[in-house]
């Protein structure tokens, strides 16, 4: 089951009172990050060597409330072309198990995915043994190379973690890895990657605005994710519609089984390789994405309300692989749920994603017997606690539209 833990009340000042400037929120956000890192229970590992900059903290992911997985990058995150170089720490699971991780062919896949780039190498890819520098000493490691863009994996000395390099624009030859001492650089480092981010958001509804054409998709690779959720929103706002007018749903031309099989799939593989994950809790992780934006879709009016001059009507149903035609705060809704979902982005709906999945794994409930040994009155408890808890989640919603 994975989790993602993190404050969603008001932000305080050193003083315990609330603070509202840029530069306030940005320390706080920067200070927030290192009290995490300061919490690993495992040496966190950079590239010492070559000197790139900027050094920031990209990704980070929590199961459980614990801190397993933590991306520090150094070099260009946005050039398709490098140098950049990310070391993703993991912590192993036991010292004396092997590795058992997505395909370096997968990790690559990820990568380009995040830039849709797809310049491999002429004759195909290149993977085998090979050596990188780890604390000053060369380590035995596996990598794929394609093109500009390689991909290694190895376990330092010890076994406590296991580390996936990403490159691009650099040689294996020229990267050392060190166990990072000052974390600062790379939580600062994360605030600046972010207020890019926003910039080059606002630059892109700008061209939109001024072109009146659609704006060019940041480079994240999240089409898969986006095809699913669309499909499965149209299809239940469509037998909401049917059953409410007619009675029964309308017979229409569909996609087949096997169709249908293949939006799923593909947002699963897409997900284990964003998100680094296996494929059951994969799994988890989209049904978790997908019910909850169905849910929304029936239960507040302004997911379905069309913007006035927008194209499409308030529930309209595409076929698979469209986008709904809903308004625009629908639309935001949904790319913050998978951006939140694949990337563990800290989006403005953050709170109510927590809240979702709270309420998805039964966090706050207390144990109940199974169904069948359940009294009445458990179930009538359990009941009502399902309902407080899909309440507060529709409020949270309803704050960040109102907030929009």
């Amino acid at each position: 089951m994975r989790y993602r833990s993190g404050g969603s009340g008001p932000v305080e000042g050193p003083d315990d009172g609330p603070v509202d400037g840029p530069d306030d929120l940005w320390r706080q956000g920067a200070g927030q990050d290192e009290e995490l890192l300061a919490g690993a229970a495992f040496p966190l590992y950079a590239a010492s060597a070559p000197a790139l900059a900027p050094a920031a903290l990209t990704e980070f992911q929590l199961t459980n409330g614990e801190l397993v997985r933590v991306l520090l990058s150094r070099g260009d995150w946005f050039a398709a072309e490098g140098p950049v170089v990310h070391v993703a720490t993991m912590r192993a699971v036991d010292p004396g198990t092997p590795d058992v991780g997505a395909a370096l062919e997968h990790l690559v896949g990820a990568e380009r995915e995040r830039l849709r780039t797809w310049d491999a190498q002429p004759g195909g890819a290149v993977e085998g043994p090979a050596e990188l520098t780890v604390d000053g000493v060369p380590l035995p490691v596996e990598l794929r190379r394609e093109g500009t863009l390689w991909v290694a994996r190895l376990r330092p000395p010890g076994g406590r973690v296991v580390l996936v390099v990403t490159a691009r624009g650099v040689v294996p030859e020229d990267v050392e890895l060190g166990v990072v001492t000052d974390v600062a650089p790379y939580t600062q480092g994360r605030q600046l990657l972010l207020n890019e981010l926003a910039l080059r958001r606002a630059a892109q509804r700008k061209r939109q605005d001024d072109t009146g054409g659609p704006a060019v998709e940041e480079p994240l690779g999240l089409a898969d994710h986006r095809r699913l959720v669309d499909y499965s929103v149209a299809e239940a706002l469509r037998l909401e519609a049917d059953v409410r007018t007619h009675g029964y749903p309308v017979p229409r031309p569909e996609p087949t089984g096997a169709e249908r099989r293949a939006l799923w799939d593909k947002a699963v593989r897409q997900q284990m390789r964003l998100a680094g994950e296996e494929r059951q809790e994969a799994e988890e992780s989209v049904t978790a994405l997908v019910n909850q934006m169905v849910t929304l879709a029936q239960a507040a009016e302004w997911f379905v309300a069309p913007v006035p001059g927008e194209a499409g009507e308030a529930g309209e149903a595409g076929e698979a692989g469209e986008t709904v035609g809903t308004g625009s705060a629908a639309q935001a809704a949904v790319e913050e749920s998978i951006r939140f979902t694949a990337l563990a982005s800290e989006v403005a709906s953050a709170p109510a994603q927590r809240a979702w999945l709270r309420q998805w794994h039964r966090l706050d409930e207390p144990p109940f017997p199974d169904s069948p040994r359940a009294t009445p009155e458990e179930l009538r408890l359990r009941h009502e606690l399902t309902l407080q808890a899909r309440a507060s989640w529709l409020d949270l919603w309803r704050v960040w539209f109102s907030q929009r």
